[in-house]
């Protein structure tokens, strides 16, 4: 049976109607010069973190924190996927009721039902269940929240606190983390922890106790909100996550199921510059039925709202190298929204000098570049350009790098994207790129109106919001400084819409 078969049972007044809602909605939002093509933005008003994606039945879910025109509470909205970046949207899947609102969590798929665990603000965290084949009907357990609010001592943190969980099962029982802080005041001075629960049957959970290793963290004041843990291949585990001081990180290392202990061998970081203005914020993953960790986040806004705000990520699949070291790529499916395909082959552009390309240009593209940086100190290009290059975001490479950093760094800078007045500053967003001196730079670019990604190397990802005013801002540059450098390849395809509602 097909998506739109399935969708076809949606017959009950409330659901068609609500379905029709976001249809209309999307229709109506579409004007916004701004409002992406093929990423995924909610269908009206507020979004906010990613919940629970998952497979079920071979279809992708998304739920998300999500508050429609008209209500005071956030709720989880829903959409589901065939394929991973065509998305229909579906009936909110959780109001809250006894809680303020329902905030993150994570899903765990079992053979016979899903069960999602969230936080029910001012209650605890709770558990709710689904079983149909699109889950749009969730029966929340009767002894919500099954894991309560309790008195605290503000500066240690003691027993525990109780935020956003997330669930796995084990052979001795479920298990849920509670991503929270310790010890201070979160963003100040803090210490992130997770807090392990176990329950044998999601009504009674015991405190297990810490599950990262206590001499191992980040740096002062962050947090480890949303949880996401999972194996990741190797023997490996990863613990993927969000501080409310300098955004989405991860661990990877070696879970002792024993003990419910995990000691990472190494840190990582997802975004680099200042949270919540323009940035990568919180972040959902699963394993799906092709052993793959997949990983998505919203992305924040850098302007007042507009009849709706925020925007996920493409989904990303998070691998191990044999050295245990981090891949990141786009999942493959992101190449079928692929159209009209143009390339430039073999362009050496000279230091100081800068090559406009005329048979590459778009808002709404997809661009694969090989760069040889040969003696340059910067090499990249400019996207979303204005003929007069007065708008353009400017994504560089630079192969000697920064001392702060220890390797080379790749950057997006959009401090000159957009002639608006109106917006909230960002200085641009930079990551290291461990390469090796004689390797070309592989990057894979999605731009998407308001949007750019940035995979290079398959070792880092890049991510920022911009607002281009111009409707001529669409045009594609090269660039060297301090030597010369070669464009072995740049590719570019025009990339399809994934709402079917807006052709």
């Amino acid at each position: 049976m097909t998506l739109d078969d399935q969708l076809k049972k949606l017959d009950s007044p409330g659901l068609s109607e609500q379905v029709q809602r976001w249809r209309d909605s999307r229709k109506r939002l579409a004007v916004d010069k701004h409002r992406p093509t093929y990423h995924f933005s909610p269908p009206e008003n507020f979004m906010n973190d990613p919940n629970g994606i998952c497979q079920w039945k071979g279809l992708y879910h998304l739920f998300y924190q999500f508050r429609a025109d008209g209500e005071e509470h956030v709720h989880w909205g829903h959409a589901v996927s065939e394929d991973l970046v065509r998305w229909r949207d579906l009936p909110v899947a959780l109001y809250p009721d006894q809680e303020n609102d329902c905030f993150s969590g994570q899903t765990l798929v079992e053979d016979d039902r899903v069960i999602a665990t969230y936080h029910g603000t001012q209650a605890g965290n709770a558990i709710a269940t689904s079983s149909d084949d699109l889950l749009v009907d969730w029966q929340k357990h009767p002894d919500n929240p099954v894991i309560p609010i309790v008195p605290i001592d503000e500066e240690s943190g003691s027993p525990y606190r109780v935020f956003d969980p997330c669930i796995w099962k084990e052979d001795d029982g479920y298990y849920a983390l509670s991503g929270v802080f310790k010890n201070g005041v979160r963003s100040v001075d803090c210490e992130g922890v997770d807090h392990l629960f176990r329950s044998a049957d999601l009504k009674s959970w015991d405190y297990v106790g810490e599950l990262v290793a206590a001499d191992y963290s980040t740096e002062p004041g962050e947090d480890y909100a949303v949880p996401n843990f999972w194996p990741i291949g190797n023997d490996k585990h990863m613990l993927l996550f969000f501080s409310h001081k300098r955004g989405g990180q991860y661990f990877v290392g070696d879970y002792d199921s024993s003990t419910h202990r995990f000691t990472p061998d190494y840190h990582g970081r997802l975004n680099n510059g200042p949270l919540a203005i323009g940035s990568l914020h919180a972040p959902s993953a699963t394993i799906d039925d092709n052993g793959r960790f997949l990983a998505i986040f919203n992305v924040k806004e850098s302007r007042e709202p507009q009849g709706w705000s925020d925007i996920m990520t493409l989904p990303t699949h998070l691998s191990l190298r044999n050295d245990n070291s981090l891949v990141i790529q786009p999942v493959a499916e992101i190449e079928s929204l692929r159209g009209r395909r143009s390339t430039v082959k073999d362009v050496v552009v000279a230091s100081g000098e800068e090559v406009v390309l005329s048979s590459i240009s778009g808002n709404v593209i997809e661009l694969q570049v090989t760069i040889e940086p040969g003696d340059a100190h910067e090499v990249g290009l400019n996207v979303l350009r204005s003929p007069d290059s007065q708008e353009s975001t400017r994504i560089s490479f630079f192969p000697q790098g920064h001392p702060r950093f220890g390797s080379p760094l790749l950057q997006i800078d959009g401090t000159s994207a957009s002639g608006r007045g109106d917006l909230i500053p960002r200085p641009p967003e930079i990551g290291p790129l461990d390469v090796a001196d004689d390797q070309p730079i592989e990057l894979r670019i999605f731009v998407d109106r308001s949007i750019v990604e940035v995979f290079a190397n398959e070792r880092q990802c890049l991510t920022l919001r911009v607002y281009p005013d111009r409707g001529d801002s669409v045009g594609v540059s090269l660039f060297a400084r301090g030597g010369s450098a070669t464009f072995s390849g740049v590719e570019s395809w025009q990339m399809e819409s994934v709402w079917p509602e807006l052709g």
